[in-house]
């Protein structure tokens, strides 16, 4: 006894893929259709019948009790009003009007009233309007539903939702788009080319040595200094043989991090520094760093592999938020940046410097800046926007 989730292209195949699957005995809980493709919620699990059965009979005795109690209410009155209207004289009327209701009845209904209209109230809150084919881009909150599809966050779309109010769906989500680059984009990553000393850092796996590479490129390209590899690693490991690589192919000498001296700052090449293994170990030896050498000046990039989830992203941010470090997506040729990720820097106020891929060493560092960021999201968050000319 299962609860299963069926994609298809239409609603046709999805019913029949509901019906091969679980037979006579299936019940379809929910159904919507997410960027084209069907999605229907169906199970076979008998507790979950019984629970989705009862609340759908929840909402229809609401219904009828509502309805139930205005003409219970409507027969009371007429019934009052019968009963006063058949007595003639004067003293009757009035010892007769002690058997009224009284005020604290009158008021017990009342608040019943207002709770089951309030009920009412919160039933039409969750309601979404429609046209017979799909959201009306006419409607104001088509662009916050549109966004929550493509996976925005909640908090990111209330947060800016300033930038498409008044706005028909194609200029909100532009608008959009453009609020959240500049949330995103870092203001100074111009001093990616004015720094001495940079250290790499992040997860393993991140791709930091390649990344290592094609910072020492870019900066060797557009401001001609010479550059320094210094390998950052555990006693207990050896140095790492992709840095290696990278220095024998670039032609740039690397150096341990034993040999270098921090307290000589007045070198004119650029050191860039691969801290090699787990997060926690980078951020110890950045911290001893700054602890050590008060004076000693550097750019910290942190980098985060494209595809990461929201939770590792929060997770990683929350050990490394005191250094404020430079994001630098990597990987963008293997993997997709989605919605949820970019929330989720954007929740915790990370900054994008870079953005680079895998199989390219030169010319493959894209300075991150508000016009970049909203170009790559105009064009990877198309799926489910009518009318683009994106």
């Amino acid at each position: 006894m299962t609860t299963q989730l069926f994609k298809a292209k239409n609603m046709q195949s999805a019913i029949g893929m509901v019906n091969e699957q679980f037979g006579d005995d299936a019940i379809i809980l929910s159904t919507k259709n997410t960027n084209g493709v069907v999605e229907i919620k169906a199970s076979n699990d008998h507790d979950v019948i019984d629970s989705f059965a009862k609340n759908k009979q929840g909402k229809k005795d609401f219904t009828k009790l509502f309805f139930k109690n205005i003409d219970e209410k409507k027969i009371d009155s007429q019934s009052t009003k019968t009963f006063i209207d058949k007595k003639e004289s004067k003293s009757t009327r009035e010892s007769n009007y002690s058997d009224l209701k009284t005020d604290t009845q009158v008021s017990n209904e009342l608040d019943s009233i207002k709770k089951e209209l309030k009920n009412i109230n919160n039933y039409l809150n969750g309601m979404i309007l429609t046209n017979e084919t799909s959201l009306n881009d006419e409607l104001s909150f088509t662009t916050p539903i549109k966004l929550r599809q493509q996976k925005f966050s909640h908090e990111i779309i209330n947060k800016l939702s300033y930038s498409f109010k008044g706005k028909n769906t194609e200029e909100g989500k532009v608008s959009f788009f453009r609020e959240l680059a500049k949330k995103l984009s870092s203001s100074d990553s111009s001093r990616l080319l004015k720094s001495k000393n940079i250290f790499i850092f992040g997860l393993s796996g991140s791709g930091k040595s390649t990344l290592v590479a094609k910072l020492a490129t870019y900066i060797s390209d557009n401001n001609k200094k010479s550059i320094n590899f210094i390998d950052v690693s555990n006693n207990s490991t050896s140095h790492s043989e992709i840095l290696r690589n990278f220095s024998r192919v670039l032609g740039f000498p690397m150096k341990t991090f034993k040999d270098v001296s921090l307290s000589n700052n007045n070198s004119e090449s650029v050191n860039i520094f691969d801290f090699s293994g787990d997060i926690d170990f980078c951020l110890q030896k950045i911290k001893e760093i700054k602890n050590n050498y008060k004076e000693f000046e550097f750019c910290s990039i942190l980098a985060l592999q494209s595809g990461s989830n929201a939770s590792m992203i929060k997770n990683v941010w929350a050990k490394v938020s005191d250094i404020k470090p430079m994001i630098a997506i990597t990987k963008l040729d293997e993997c997709w940046t989605g919605a949820e990720e970019l929330s989720s820097l954007a929740e915790v106020r990370a900054r994008i410097g870079i953005v680079t891929g895998t199989k390219v060493l030169i010319d493959s560092i894209l300075p991150a800046d508000e016009h970049s960021l909203t170009k790559y999201m105009k064009e990877n968050f198309q799926s489910g926007w009518s009318n683009s000319n994106y």
